[in-house]
């Protein structure tokens, strides 16, 4: 027993300097201190198997110095309490020990409040589980993520799936096709519980070190592609070697970090000359595949990234191939068309956020290819993103809009709050009020099970508006961009946004060429351009006065050279201050996930509820924080 001891207690030492070295406690954590002025109370939940990769200390400080944070032990060998740990050994590895331990758990973490050396000889011997009575204990300041988790136990009681990102149990829950209304049934539980074990066993050959929380991430990812029953029903040849190709992204979720914002690429001066003299030297030929969940006629979005396609192949000298895949709006639709795109491009693209998921596993599935994602801060590694910084532009329609409102009021019409939207919700309204003080911004969502945005807008007398940005609702009138309507109750466009996909387009094939794309090694990389990459501009009316076009010339200047920018120095939410006057500005992480709302804006950021299909669906993939919480 004396050797298996101080092979525990060599590992307990190993932990201890580690965590000095690292600046962290070299011991088990203590509930006691944790809990400290707090005003708790607990429940008694059951005698249920427990995780041990979720015990995270004690609950009283009488043996915390006893155990390295791995729960190894640090006693001489000739203490009184290595006899213990040792007799607690022989016994398990004899007979077994069936009690079970006392914990308390608090925030999805357990403590142990009798039965430390159990905890500690079960670790050591690489146990998954162990007995627990287990009483959880609530402070009632818990955050989103632990509230999700309990309302996720209270119907489907497993401790193990632990994750990290709010709005994971909800998303998982949906993609399993159940949902949390009513507890599931032991037989439900049961299968859960051993599909999860499945995984974790497959998962712990890449990351012996892992804890619950890297691994149910990892679970969500797999499962995302390839469901859970894969796992059961699918050749365990298969299911290894999906693993395999998927250990990136399996890493990737590991990691806390954000997402990579890549800049666009700096083209020299002889670079530029030579742009526009004839090509001497032929570049090679390049195969773009583009991939719509609609066709030209009826998405606006579409439309936009076509005439991107189709200016792209036709650029001069460029030597593009394009191919185009319509109406891949279902799983079947987009999984045949990226698989044929995979046969002979060289990069796909992509060009929606709802077909994300698709393009990750046809990635995995065919590492040689090149696929990209239109989409905004999605944490995916084998794909590549690609989003337009659109607050850019409408920081600059805000200002126009202002002067044209004579009574200080303004509609906004958004789509969907997802990453990105709120940003540029936000940069109108800054780029209103730097103009008109007094105006407001009165904000709508289109995408919503509300009464129609125009009617709503009209009953209140506003004449200004920024109304949708895609060609889809232009028709024969002119109600997108910023228009206005006349004393005849006629609308008059003033401006709009324009998106120059053949440049962006351009710029991508162009790396993919030269082999110039951002390292994906061991990150997700997202290229977010604007103003200064010529890929986004606006569009003005030829009927607009001179020193109108000349202030937007001024403002546009001074957003590409970058000395003006729409969230920088002071700014104010609906709720208060969030950056004084000495503020250098947003980080670009703060500005994609935003989720609050400029002070003169009347209106909200709409409940996931009142969402129409269209609109949840997106929101479920890429939706901020706040519709996140809600899903």
């Amino acid at each position: 027993m004396i050797d298996e001891y101080l092979k525990a207690k060599k590992l307990g030492d190993k932990a201890f300097h580690q965590a000095v070295l690292n600046g962290q406690y070299p011991y088990i954590a203590c509930l006691d201190d944790i809990l400290q002025g707090k005003n708790v109370s607990a429940r008694r939940i059951a005698i249920d198997e427990i995780p041990l990769r979720q015990v995270a200390g004690t609950k009283t400080s009488g043996r915390q110095n006893s155990f390295a944070p791995d729960f190894m032990p640090l006693a001489g060998p000739g203490s009184e309490f290595a006899g213990k740990w040792m007799n607690v050994y022989k016994y398990q590895v004899s007979q077994g020990v069936a009690d079970a331990v006392q914990v308390f758990e608090y925030r999805h973490r357990f403590y142990v409040q009798e039965g430390n050396k159990r905890v500690s000889v079960f670790r050591y011997l690489n146990m998954l589980t162990i007995p627990a009575d287990v009483q959880r204990i609530t402070d009632g300041e818990e955050d989103a993520l632990t509230k999700e988790f309990y309302a996720f136990f209270r119907c489907v009681p497993i401790y193990e799936i632990d994750f990290r990102e709010v709005g994971r149990y909800k998303a998982f829950v949906r993609m399993l096709g159940k949902n949390l209304d009513e507890p599931w049934s032991y037989e439900e539980v049961r299968k859960l519980k051993s599909l999860y074990y499945m995984f974790e066993r497959l998962y712990l050959k890449q990351h012996p070190e892992a804890d619950s929380g890297t691994i149910s991430e990892g679970l969500f990812v797999y499962a995302s592609l390839y469901g859970l029953e894969s796992l059961k029903t699918d050749p365990a040849a298969a299911v290894a070697s999906r693993m395999r190709k998927l250990k990136k992204e399996f890493d990737l979720a590991a990691k806390e970090e954000t997402v990579v914002l890549a800049d666009p690429p700096q083209e020299s001066a002889e670079q530029g000359l030579l742009g526009i003299l004839p090509k001497i030297v032929p570049v090679p030929a390049l195969h773009a595949a583009f991939v719509y969940d609609s066709d030209p006629e009826h998405s606006g979005d579409v439309f936009e990234h076509e005439i991107g396609r189709i200016l792209l192949e036709n650029s001069p000298g460029g030597n593009i191939v394009t191919e185009k895949y319509e109406n891949c709006d279902t799983e079947e639709k987009l999984e045949h068309a990226l698989n044929q795109a995979a046969g002979h491009a060289d990069i796909v693209f992509t060009t929606s956020p709802v077909q994300m998921n698709a393009a990750l596993k046809a990635a995995v599935q065919y590492p040689a290819v090149r696929f990209m994602n239109c989409s905004l801060n999605l944490k995916v590694n084998a794909v590549q993103s690609y989003a337009v910084r659109t607050y850019e532009g409408k920081f600059l329609l805000g200002a126009l809009a202002a002067g044209f409102s004579r009574d200080h009021r303004i509609a906004y019409i958004a789509d969907y709050p997802v990453y990105g939207t709120i940003a540029e919700i936000n940069a109108f309204a800054i780029g209103v009020s730097m103009i008109d003080p007094e105006a407001e911004v009165f904000l709508c969502w289109s995408e919503t099970l509300d009464e129609d945005w125009k009617e709503q807008m009209m009953r209140l007398g506003i004449t200004v508006f920024s109304g949708p940005d895609s060609l889809e609702q232009k028709g024969e009138n002119t109600e997108y961009g910023i228009f206005r309507i006349d004393e005849n109750g006629n609308s008059v466009n003033l401006a709009a946004p324009v998106i120059n996909w053949a440049v962006y387009y351009e710029k991508l094939t162009n790396m993919v060429r030269n082999g110039k794309m951002a390292n994906t090694q061991a990150s997700s990389v997202n290229y977010w351009w604007g103003m200064n990459a010529g890929v986004l501009d606006i569009s003005l009316s030829g009927a607009l006065p001179y020193q109108t076009r000349k202030m937007m010339q001024i403002i546009r200047q001074a957003m590409i050279r970058g000395t003006l920018n729409p969230f920088s120095g002071e700014l104010h939410s609906q709720e208060g201050m969030i950056r004084d006057a000495s503020s250098e500005g947003l980080t670009n992480e703060e500005i994609i996930r935003m989720d609050w709302l400029n002070d003169n804006i009347i209106g909200s950021i709409p409940p996931f509820q009142k969402l129409n299909d269209a609109a949840k669906k997106m929101t479920e993939i890429s939706g901020i924080g706040k519709m996140k919480e809600q899903i």
